[in-house]
C-alpha cells in the first residue's frame, strides 16, 4: 500500500490521495478494534490501521522521508542539497514533504526511486516483525497525520519500551537506506 502510494507521488500524483479511499474504512476499524482488544487485557495485533500509514509507512511523509533533510545537512556538500536540507526539515518533522519532493527533487529523479518505494515497505515489514513477533501493541489511537511521526509511533501505540526501541531501529534503517542514493545524487550535483 504505501509503496504504491511512493509509485504515484514519484510519477507526480499525489499517491495518498489515490490509495488511501481503498483502505480508509480498514484502517479505521482496525484502530477501534486494536484498542478494544488492548481494554480486554489482549494484544492488539491489527497492524493495517492509520497509524501505520501515518507513523511508519509514510513516516515524514510518503516515501518515509524524515531522515532525508537531516542527511542532506549533515552529509551533502552541494548547495542545493543542503538548501533543500534547510529548507525542508522543518516541514518534514510534521509530515509535510512537499517541498522536500519537488526542490531535490525525488519526482522523477532515477537516484531516488529505489529508495523512495523500498523505505515505507521495509518500515513496515519491521513493524508488523515487533508487532507480530516482538508482540507490540500495533497503533490503538488516532493522532493527528501531522503529529511528527517519532512522537506518533510511540503515542499511538500505547507508549512502551518496544515502541521506543522501534522508533531507533526504523530511523537507523532509513537512514542506511537513503545514504548510498543521496551521496550519489549529490557527486552528481558538485
Amino acid at each position: 500500500i504505501w509503496g504504491a502510494m511512493a509509485l504515484f507521488w514519484f510519477v507526480g500524483v499525489h499517491g495518498p490521495s489515490i490509495v488511501e479511499p481503498a483502505i480508509v474504512a480498514v484502517i479505521y476499524t482496525n484502530v477501534e478494534a486494536n484498542l478494544q482488544l488492548m481494554k480486554a487485557g489482549e494484544h492488539a495485533s491489527n497492524v493495517l490501521t492509520a497509524g501505520l500509514g501515518n507513523f511508519v509507512g509514510t513516516m515524514g511523509g510518503t516515501g518515509a522521508t524524515l531522515v532525508v533533510p537531516f542527511i542532506f545537512l549533515a552529509f551533502a556538500k552541494s548547495k542545493q542539497l543542503k538548501a533543500v536540507g534547510k529548507a525542508s526539515f522543518i516541514p518534514v518533522c510534521f509530515a509535510v514533504n512537499e517541498p522536500l519532493l519537488f526542490a531535490t527533487p525525488i519526482i522523477l529523479n532515477p537516484y531516488f526511486f529505489i529508495p523512495f518505494l523500498l523505505t515505507p515497505i521495509v518500515n513496515v515489514c519491521i513493524f508488523k516483525f515487533f508487532v507480530d513477533v516482538l508482540k507490540m501493541n500495533s497503533f490503538m489511537y488516532v493522532l493527528p497525520w501531522a503529529t511528527p511521526a517519532p512522537i506518533g509511533l510511540i503515542l499511538g501505540t500505547g507508549v512502551s519500551l518496544l515502541a521506543i526501541v522501534l522508533m531507533f531501529v526504523l530511523l537507523a534503517i532509513d537512514i542506511v537506506i537513503y545514504f548510498l542514493f543521496v551521496k550519489a545524487y549529490d557527486a552528481v550535483l558538485l
